[in-house]
């Protein structure tokens, strides 16, 4: 029996010793991965955000924790430039803000990490953002004015054509009877139709008690993308003759060819396309079973073949998810399967909001020379299946000559 006893001891012994000299040995494992001390890391940047602007960017984001943090490095340009950013933690939650100036017109991407003052960094946060510059600003035009017209008492009615998609206030600079030199912010305001829909722009403003000896000017403001801290602007137009102001003079409606003539689209018919409203209250909208090839198209009847030589398309909604369209005619006493169209013009592309074809004299564009047509046809590409444009008006005119 003290034999068993022995060997049992023995065991228990040889088994302690295996599980201290296993703890040793994590031990050393263990302190080979914090030889230089446990790693710590600082709060990250939270809800990191780049707001595009002129040569320049915002950053934004939140520190919700960590209230050790003293700055935070900045870098893009694939960590070529950098910027460090001093930060004075105050308690709880705290948005940082800082401009990245002096920046080429691109898209960039932004790393930003936090430190504290012992030199701990957070993990790496990364967003990306555009600056817009020089090349932006060319592709973005004054909002067109339609004409101007005095009140009774020497208000001035302003007459609008559709603006830009990413317009958002045009500037007018005027001056009033007392002599002071006023300035009018126009912006979209609530959609009269419906208030619960996206603002619109007015088709008329009024300038009040205004000079009718002294000109007027005016430019249009546009931001890139929501969001966008600064405002790109077109140049100034100027107009010095106010009482005879009337760049692109709108024709009497009997001069408009399409006028109250009957429509046919490519869902069927009856649509308000040629009532004479260019507003958009009343418009054409395809529906999803005409956009399933990516095209849709409609037709007027002018009722015989007549002359004419331009066609202005209002488009109320969308016109930048527009590939192309195309303006086709025909001289055939009705419309059918067999119907051979000729194609007058086709621009590819988004289109403006009012888009106007003139048909020029290949030899000299400042001359109209006439086309023939009892039918006229709008064909419209689209971007994809889910593009529900508006279009609505139709107009086409024999002009003289080129308003």
């Amino acid at each position: 029996m003290k034999k068993i006893r022995y060997i049992r001891y023995f065991l228990i012994l040889i088994s302690v010793s295996g599980m201290v000299a296993s703890c040793s040995k994590m031990d050393d494992n263990y302190g080979h991965f914090i030889k230089d001390g446990e790693k710590v890391y600082t709060g990250k940047a939270e809800a990191l955000q780049a707001l595009p602007g002129k040569n320049r960017i915002k950053l934004k984001w939140l520190l919700v924790s960590d209230p050790k943090i003293n700055k935070a490095v900045v870098y893009w340009n694939s960590r070529a430039d950098s910027m460090v950013v001093p930060i004075q933690r105050t308690t709880g939650e705290q948005e940082i803000e800082v401009i990245i100036p002096n920046l080429v017109e691109n898209a960039y991407t932004f790393q930003v990490y936090t430190y504290d003052n012992a030199g701990n960094r957070s993990i790496m946060v990364e967003t990306i953002g555009t600056a817009y510059g020089e090349n932006y600003e060319q592709t973005i035009s004054n909002r067109p004015l339609d004409s101007t017209s005095f009140r009774p008492n020497n208000d001035l009615l302003l007459s609008w054509f559709g603006a830009g998609t990413q317009a958002v206030k045009v500037e007018v600079i005027y001056t009033d009877r007392a002599g002071a030199i006023k300035a009018l912010d126009i912006k979209k305001q609530i959609n009269p139709l419906n208030p619960a829909l996206a603002p619109v722009w007015y088709a008329t403003n009024i300038l009040p008690n205004y000079d009718r000896t002294k000109s007027l000017k005016y430019r249009t403001g546009y931001l890139p993308e929501t969001g966008a801290i600064d405002t790109f602007y077109t140049a100034y137009t100027e107009i010095t003759d106010i009482r005879t102001y009337v760049p692109i003079p709108p024709p009497p409606a009997d001069e408009n060819l399409a006028r109250a003539k009957p429509i046919t689209t490519s869902g069927g018919s009856g649509t308000p396309l040629t009532d004479g409203n260019r507003t958009g209250s009343t418009r054409w909208q395809p529906g999803s079973g005409e956009r399933g090839d990516l095209n849709v198209w409609f037709y007027v009847d002018l009722g015989s073949v007549k002359e004419f030589n331009t066609t202005q398309l209002y488009i109320s909604k969308d016109p930048n998810k527009i590939t192309y369209y195309e303006v086709l005619t025909s001289e055939e006493s009705s419309v059918g399967t067999n119907t051979k169209w000729k194609r007058a013009y086709i621009k590819f592309g988004a289109p403006e909001e009012e888009d106007i074809f003139y048909s020029k004299d290949p030899n000299d564009d400042t001359k109209l020379v006439p086309l023939k047509a009892r039918f006229i046809k709008i064909n419209v590409g689209l971007r994809d299946a889910d593009t529900n444009i508006n279009i609505a008006e139709l107009e086409v005119y024999k002009f003289a000559k080129i308003p």
